[in-house]
């Protein structure tokens, strides 16, 4: 899909890139400024990865479910999914799959019928069909769909207790990384009108509105804002997105990413041992 510029927003973008203006928030990292660590690498996703992105997907998009017909895409020649994931805890590995594939809403419904729904998925998914399962805990996921000379994002979902840990930002880090190695020319979007978090954070990595798809969504007609980055290769980008991601490194630690070595002078993120009830363990951020 090639994104058209009738009223010329793109250079808007060239223009900000031109003047080192790539995000308003840009700024020289700091080294002595850190926070808490983020304990999640990205990974390529599988087959195996399905129902767990499944389970995210129906809670970050609880009116849109399914959104993606995630197992068909998982094995496209054309699509990228990529998963925010950890090891797991040990109270986790003991919920084993009820844990890993409930959502927040699921867990917390005290209902008759859902307790009886819990029950039987528990007696399936341990006895009856056991489905492959993930080796970690995910937090997040993104898709991505490579047209022609575009990467497009289809979807971005995240637990909601998994937010404000810089996850969703480092999905959006390795979506542009693996647009870049694919050689794909612009990173293209969709997001709701009134996701405005979502939006300043595009804003932040470049992506600029450049159109509007009205009553887009199906659960109650909510027009999409179409986003679209400036070319990715230039040096200009490169160099903004570069001192972006080394903020990001800053404030979280340097995690793993597909294709991305440790750079030289970085440590790797040290993860403390903890207890986390298990019913701390989802929700949303949607693109």
């Amino acid at each position: 899909m090639t994104i058209s510029d009738p009223n010329n927003i793109l250079a808007g973008a060239f223009a900000d890139l031109e003047s080192g203006t790539l995000s308003s928030q840009s700024a020289t990292s700091d080294k002595s400024k850190k926070s808490e660590k983020n304990e999640y690498s990205v990974r390529v996703a599988t087959l195996k990865d399905w129902a767990i992105l499944e389970s995210i997907e129906r809670e970050a998009f609880p009116g849109m479910t399914p959104v993606m017909r995630l197992e068909r895409d998982l094995a496209r020649q054309n699509g990228l999914y990529l998963a925010a994931s950890r090891a797991l805890r040990p109270e986790e590995q003991e919920l084993g799959p009820r844990f890993a594939n409930a959502t927040k809403a699921e867990k917390e419904d005290e209902s008759f019928t859902a307790k009886v729904k819990r029950n039987v998925d528990r007696y399936v998914l341990d006895r009856v069909a056991k489905p492959k399962w993930p080796s970690g805990y995910i937090a997040g996921f993104v898709g991505l769909w490579f047209l022609l000379d575009e990467a497009h994002v289809l979807i971005l979902g995240l637990r909601e207790v998994d937010r404000s840990k810089g996850i969703g930002e480092l999905l959006v880090i390795s979506a542009i990384e693996q647009a870049v190695e694919n050689d794909s020319r612009v990173v293209t979007l969709e997001v709701r009108e009134s996701n405005k978090p979502a939006i300043e954070l595009y804003r932040k990595y470049g992506f600029q509105e450049v159109g509007l798809r009205r009553r887009y969504y199906s659960d109650n007609g909510e027009n999409a804002v179409i986003m679209t980055t400036p070319p990715i290769h230039s040096g200009n980008y490169q160099n903004q997105f570069g001192t972006l991601v080394g903020r990001h490194t800053d404030k979280w630690g340097w995690v793993s990413r597909p294709g991305y070595a440790m750079p030289e002078g970085w440590e790797p993120v040290e993860v403390e041992e903890r207890t986390v009830a298990a019913s701390d363990s989802e929700a949303e951020v949607e693109a």
